[in-house]
């Protein structure tokens, strides 16, 4: 389970341009010596470094091919988290891998019945009677004689 998620975070990191597979972190070698959680932390430390070079950069010229660039990068370094963080829910116990329940609130228990759109005002607007109303219907526009 924690291969694929590695491999999953490492999709992420990598980045192909003119067929040439580029990565911008190797998490699969830092795997290797490394744990999970020291792992995110460092590429949470990367992407705050982006953060600043992409405000540097922005202050120079926005125009700039490197602030896409680092925009991709920031994405891609974001979403790796993302994934190794979620990874997190699961917990080593005597050697094995158990992944913890995650309980998710739905809202009230019981449900109620959606009303359909504008059904009282709508449909009621015209048949309603108007005591005051002489009942001729007059267009926009069209003048009303006062008695003066």
């Amino acid at each position: 389970m924690i291969n694929e998620t590695i491999f999953a975070a490492q999709d992420y990191l990598t980045i192909e341009k003119n067929e040439v597979r580029k990565r911008i972190v190797d998490i699969e070698a830092l795997h290797k010596t490394h744990s999970i959680q020291v792992i995110i932390s460092f590429l949470k430390e990367y992407l705050k470094s982006k953060e600043r070079a992409l405000k540097n950069l922005i202050m120079i010229d926005k125009t700039q091919r490197r602030v896409d660039e680092t925009v991709v990068t920031m994405f891609r370094l974001s979403m790796a988290i993302k994934t190794l963080e979620d990874d997190l829910s699961i917990v080593n116990i005597t050697g094995k891998e158990v992944k913890k329940l995650v309980q998710l609130k739905q809202g009230t228990e019981k449900g109620s019945r959606i009303p359909k759109r504008n059904s009282r005002c709508n449909s009621r607007s015209r048949k309603w009677e108007n005591p005051h109303h002489d009942g001729k219907d007059r267009t926009t526009g069209q003048g009303i004689q006062r008695a003066a």
